[in-house]
This record gives structure tokens, C-alpha cells and sequence, in this order.
């Protein structure tokens, strides 16, 4: 008898065990960034900095109609019910039941009961529960947030690479223009016995390719008006203006220090607010292994008539109360714990893994941004001196005293020189908008930066 009195205290002290406390790694964070940068804070509203009205009403109608970022605002929504619905297990249970029941050779027998029934939270694992579920919603929260950043920084991408598509399809339109009037040149030289057959067919084969590469640029810009009006949940017809420009924005990014990015980037937030749902998940399942208690209360009663049931003489009450523990579940329990603690693990070093990306991603835009410039300068320089040869080669051929490779290979460099220019102003943009989402920068100065969870 002793020995099966001795088993709950058994159990219940097995159960007592602590479990390990949270305790992440801590990630090597330098002072200041490698790369040269201003270290003065970020202000948010990085949208307006890149001067483009249109942009911003692209925005605000991807903000409206997106259907990814819609589904994202109904799985926030998921998540806090299931918050509330965690946090209404800790208060007590109140039902009331009528039954009906009759078996053979016996009359019917109504009954109508009120039962209230609560499991006091005496060892914290409903307020584990609904921690883990705070902090979940609070993830959830981060993560719309960084959606409607990368949504933003998705739309500007897309309209800056349809201004290049256009600048690009300009270009091409007035090469082929060109070629087709140095081609008219070299037929009426070729007639009059002054051109060689040769040049005249290399002269037909650029005119040609280069009405190849137009049409070819024409469906690039329509893929991304395509593309684009997706984003926006339109209908993807290839009707969207295409009117803008690339501009080019001198103004540093203040970047501040590389300590900032933990508490400004909301994909940060979201793996440390996952990291401590998992150890509150921990704490819920270790908690799960204590002896429970059970109150309940009831008052009713049966009869044979319906209308008699409410009669005080037929309604009696009863209280009651259970402790309840576990003494062998095959490790089921033991089990579940080992499985939240690895999960925190898991947890734990994904969140590390986010920081250390987070900041090779800002290492990287700080130093491309730099080396961005430099080439932009000496291209614009490789642009006006491959047009002047281009322009002297032509003409010295005309004049006997170049051959026509000369003026093809010209040619050639000058359109190579003009893309250049264009493609690197296209991303000095994209690296701005990269370096600002690195950075943790919000896109409208009203937008929080620490979405925290209110209390349901």
C-alpha cells in the first residue's frame, strides 16, 4: 500500500524537473560597417526620397489591391483569434444541457443540468500557451510588415526596370533609325560603284538585327508592364504607362550602426519573436507534465415531465474536485518536451543564421554602392567618346579612308557605351532600394517600426 502511495509523489517530482532556460547565441556585431558609409540614423519615408510621383501612386494601389498582401492581412487576423482562443482556456467553463432519453417498458425521462467546470493554471502552462500564441501573433504582425516592405521594394524594382526597358527601346529606335540611314548611304554609294558588295551586306545585316533586337526590347517592356500590373492586381494587359524616369539621387543613406539593423528589420523581429513562441512552447509542454486540478460545479436534475424540471424539489447541486497525474504515458509527454527544446534549438540558430545575412546584405550594398559610382562616372565618359568615334569612323569611311569594320566595331562600343549607361543608372536604383531595405528603412514615415501585440 505504501508503494502505490509513494507513485504520484514519484511522478510528480519527475515531472517538477527545470527545463533549460533560453539562452541564444550571441551574434558577433562589429561597431561600425567595413564599408564606407554615413552613420547618421535612417529616417523612414525612403519612398519619397526617390523622387517619383507616379511610383508613389503605384504603391498605394498595390497596397490596396494586392492579393498576397490581403492574404497576409487574413493570416494575421488567423493568428490573433487563435490568441484569444489560447487565453480563453485559463477562465472557467460554463454549459447547460437538456437531454431526453427513454428505454423499453419505461417512461421518458427529461433532464436539464448547468455544469461550470475550471482547471486552475496552478503550475503556468495555460499562460505558457498563451505567451507562445502572443508571440506568435506578434511574429505574424512582423512579418505582414515585412511583406508590405517587399512589396513596395517589389513595385519600385519593377517600375525603375520598365523606365530602362523604355530608355533602352528609345535607344534601339533611334540605332535602327541611324543604321537604316547609313544603309540608304551605302546603297547609293554601292550603285554608284563606289562601296564594296561586302559593306553593303554587313551594312543590311546590322539594319537587321538591330529590327530583331527592337522587337525583342518591345516584348521585354511588355513582360514587365505585365508583371507589374499583377503586383497591382490588375489585369495583365501591357496597358501601363510607362512614362518616368531613372533619376539620379547623389543624397547618402545614413546607415547607422550595424546594432540598429537587429531592432529595424522587421524579418529580425519576426525569427526572435518565433524564437521565444518556441521557448514559451517549451515551457507550456514542460509545464504539461504536472498533476492537474479540476473544479467543477453542477446543478439540475431529471423528471418525468418537461414542465416539471424547473420545480426546486427536482434540482439538486454538486461540487467536485480531481487531481489528476500521468503515471505512464509510454514517454509520450517526456517526449513532447525533448521535441520543444530541440524546436527552440532549431529556432535559435535560424535566428542567428537571419542576423549574420542581414548584415552581409548591408555589407554588400554599402560597397557595391561605391563601386556603382565610380563606374557610372567612367562610362559616362566611355559613352561621349565612343559617340565621337562613332560619328569619326562614318565619316572617314565615307571619305575612303576607313574600312567598314572600322565603322561597325565603332558602332558596336557606342551602343555598348549608351546600355552601360543606362543599365547602371537602373541599378544605382535598385542598389538604393536594396541598401534601404537592408537597412531595416521603412517606406512611409507613418509606418511603425516595432510592431508589438496588444492585449486581446
Amino acid at each position: 500500500m505504501r508503494v502505490y502511495l509513494m507513485l504520484p509523489l514519484v511522478a510528480l517530482l519527475s515531472a517538477c524537473s527545470t527545463p533549460p532556460s533560453l539562452q541564444p547565441p550571441v551574434p558577433d556585431i562589429q561597431d561600425s560597417w567595413q564599408a564606407e558609409a554615413d552613420i547618421g540614423n535612417a529616417s523612414p519615408g525612403w519612398l519619397n526620397t526617390l523622387q517619383d510621383p507616379a511610383l508613389e501612386g503605384l504603391v498605394e494601389e498595390a497596397m490596396n489591391n494586392n492579393p498576397g498582401l490581403a492574404a497576409a492581412s487574413q493570416s494575421l487576423v488567423s493568428a490573433r483569434q487563435q490568441w484569444l482562443a489560447t487565453g480563453a482556456d485559463a477562465y472557467p467553463q460554463l454549459s447547460l444541457e437538456l437531454g431526453a432519453r427513454r428505454q423499453e417498458n419505461t417512461d421518458r425521462s427529461d433532464s436539464l443540468s448547468l455544469n461550470l467546470s475550471w482547471t486552475p493554471d496552478i503550475w503556468g502552462e495555460m499562460d505558457a500557451r498563451t505567451q507562445q500564441a502572443a508571440f506568435t501573433y506578434a511574429a505574424a504582425e512582423a512579418a505582414l510588415e515585412e511583406q508590405r516592405e517587399e512589396l513596395v521594394a517589389d513595385v519600385s524594382r519593377t517600375w525603375f526596370e520598365i523606365q530602362e526597358a523604355r530608355l533602352l527601346l528609345e535607344l534601339y529606335t533611334r540605332r535602327h533609325d541611324t543604321l537604316e540611314q547609313s544603309l540608304d548611304i551605302i546603297e547609293s554609294g554601292y550603285r554608284q560603284g563606289l562601296n564594296e558588295a561586302l559593306d553593303l551586306y554587313l551594312a543590311r545585316n546590322n539594319v537587321n538585327s538591330e529590327a530583331a533586337r527592337l522587337e525583342q526590347q518591345r516584348q521585354t517592356l511588355s513582360e514587365l508592364q505585365r508583371d507589374l500590373e499583377q503586383t497591382l492586381g490588375r489585369y495583365p494587359a501591357a496597358e501601363l504607362s510607362s512614362s518616368g524616369s531613372l533619376p539620379l539621387l547623389d543624397a547618402e543613406v545614413p546607415a547607422g550602426m550595424p546594432a540598429d539593423v537587429l531592432r529595424r528589420r522587421p524579418d529580425l523581429q519576426q525569427a526572435w519573436l518565433r524564437l521565444l513562441a518556441r521557448d514559451a512552447a517549451l515551457a507550456a509542454a514542460h509545464r504539461d507534465r504536472f498533476p492537474s486540478l479540476t473544479l467543477s460545479a453542477a446543478e439540475g436534475g431529471s423528471s418525468d415531465a418537461l414542465s416539471d424540471l424547473l420545480r426546486t424539489g427536482n434540482l439538486a447541486w454538486s461540487l467536485g474536485a480531481s487531481l489528476t497525474q500521468t503515471l505512464f504515458d509510454a514517454g509520450r509527454k517526456e517526449a513532447v518536451q525533448a521535441q520543444a527544446l530541440a524546436d527552440r534549438a532549431e529556432q535559435e540558430q535560424l535566428w542567428l543564421e537571419a542576423v549574420y545575412a542581414a548584415l552581409t546584405e548591408v555589407e554588400n550594398a554599402l560597397s557595391e554602392r561605391r563601386s556603382l559610382h565610380n563606374r557610372y562616372q567612367l562610362y559616362l565618359k566611355a559613352e561621349q567618346n565612343a559617340l565621337n568615334a562613332e560619328a569619326l569612323a562614318f565619316e572617314q569611311y565615307r571619305n575612303g579612308l576607313e574600312s567598314f569594320t572600322t565603322v561597325l566595331e565603332a558602332q558596336r562600343r557606342s551602343l555598348d557605351a549608351q546600355t552601360n549607361v543606362i543599365n547602371l543608372r537602373l541599378q544605382l536604383l535598385h542598389n538604393r532600394i536594396e541598401l534601404y531595405r537592408a537597412l531595416g528603412g521603412r517606406f512611409s514615415a507613418d509606418t511603425t517600426a516595432e510592431p508589438e501585440p496588444d492585449t486581446p
